[in-house]
């Protein structure tokens, strides 16, 4: 009697192999041990703690080109190189909502009180009302749109509180924004970085009175930190206008007596400090908070180069080289222990503990196109 042949048609995407980054920016979920990687119009999650990898069943229309994960770890945001937006319950790994934006998305951030979602378009910034975790026709919702920039914004961070927001910009200048409507403020513009911005950070515990407030970072290697000067102290910034970004006391007057302190406050610029890496660009960088005292700052160049500095003091800890071309993307674990990079050009992710100095994930995909796979006898491996 002959045989029937049965053929299977219900074939599952299962997982993405042969490369492990593309481009856009590297994530750590908050337990700190797993990380999401964009790869292609994918996201794939490797457990380093259980050394396994997935890749999301979802996919975008186009290459992602940024990633934003809640600080809960429970929505997740891809958006791709056209403003092609999913929605993401990332624990389920179920597409809730499709969205496009009007333009590019450079950067975006939840607010530390999940409560809002700065998103970069063009010159202007946008604030989105956070999405629910349920499936709605219009989860996204704008709020407001700041202005105030002359060329694209590179970077967003929310302060601690959710209150204020700085940007960073191609314009080489940052500005401080209220998250809500304050009576009488304007926006505080900090400038004298001679090259646009990489990253603008808030310092963990912002209160009056601190030394450093801000953290500033520019691509030719320049770091300049600022702290908040309550008007009536600073004489020499209104007379002057210590790092141009003084208001006068008129308009600190008009602000309502119930308002923020930051929104009675000028910023000034304390010191200056440079990356000596031989000219070298700076390309990416990220701050932890380890501590009420101090904190890590990773910073990556285009020589491949990454250095690791304690701030405020900006003590070294250390620089290693860990590839031939520009590190792209760089984050750091909620315990300060590990940190990613992505090498766009060879398409490497390296995951490094910097105390103990070892890899604890160290991969590259292929550099051209793969001709031929073949399995092992047992079916376990693939090469």
């Amino acid at each position: 009697p002959r045989r029937s042949i049965i053929m299977k048609f219900n074939f599952q995407f299962s997982n993405l192999c042969g490369t492990v980054y593309r481009q856009g920016n590297i994530l750590f979920t908050p337990d700190g041990n797993s990380v999401l990687s964009p790869v292609g119009n994918r996201v794939s999650v490797l457990d380093l703690v259980n050394h396994k990898s997935r890749t999301l069943p979802f996919e975008n229309r186009r290459n992602i080109s940024r990633l934003c994960l809640s600080p809960d770890g429970s929505t997740l945001i891809s958006v791709d190189e056209n403003g092609g937006a999913l929605l993401v319950n990332f624990h389920k790994a179920v597409v809730l909502c499709q969205f496009q934006f009007k333009a590019k998305v450079l950067d975006l951030q939840f607010s530390p009180d999940m409560k809002f979602i700065a998103v970069t378009s063009e010159q202007h910034i946008q604030i989105w009302k956070a999405p629910p975790l349920v499936s709605q026709f219009r989860p996204f919702h704008l709020i407001r749109t700041f202005t105030g920039h002359y060329d694209d914004v590179l970077c967003l961070t929310w302060s601690p509180d959710s209150k204020f927001l700085i940007s960073g910009s191609r314009d080489m200048a940052c500005r401080l924004y209220s998250a809500e409507p304050i009576k009488g403020y304007l926006p505080i513009t900090l400038t004298g970085h001679r090259n646009h911005i990489v990253g603008a950070f808030f310092r963990y515990g912002l209160k009056p009175g601190m030394d450093e407030s801000l953290y500033t970072v520019a691509k030719d290697g320049a770091l300049f930190t600022w702290k908040f000067v309550p008007i009536d102290q600073d004489e020499k910034g209104r007379r002057f206008g210590v790092g141009r970004s003084f208001k006068k006391r008129d308009q600190i007057e008009a602000i309502s007596d119930d308002a923020h302190w930051i929104a009675k406050c000028n910023v000034v610029m304390v010191k200056k400090h440079y990356f000596q890496q031989n000219h070298a660009k700076v390309v990416c960088a990220a701050l932890h908070h380890s501590n009420k005292i101090s904190e890590l700052l990773v910073v990556g160049f285009d020589t491949g180069v990454f250095g690791l500095f304690e701030m405020p003091e900006f003590n070294m800890i250390h620089t290693l080289s860990i590839s031939q071309k520009r590190i792209t993307s760089v984050a750091i674990n909620n315990t300060g222990e590990w940190l990613a990079f992505g090498a766009e050009k060879l398409g490497q992710l390296l995951v490094w503990e910097w105390q103990s100095e070892t890899y604890i994930l160290k991969q590259q995909g292929h550099f051209f196109d793969m001709n031929s796979i073949a399995y092992s006898p047992d079916g376990q491996l693939i090469a």
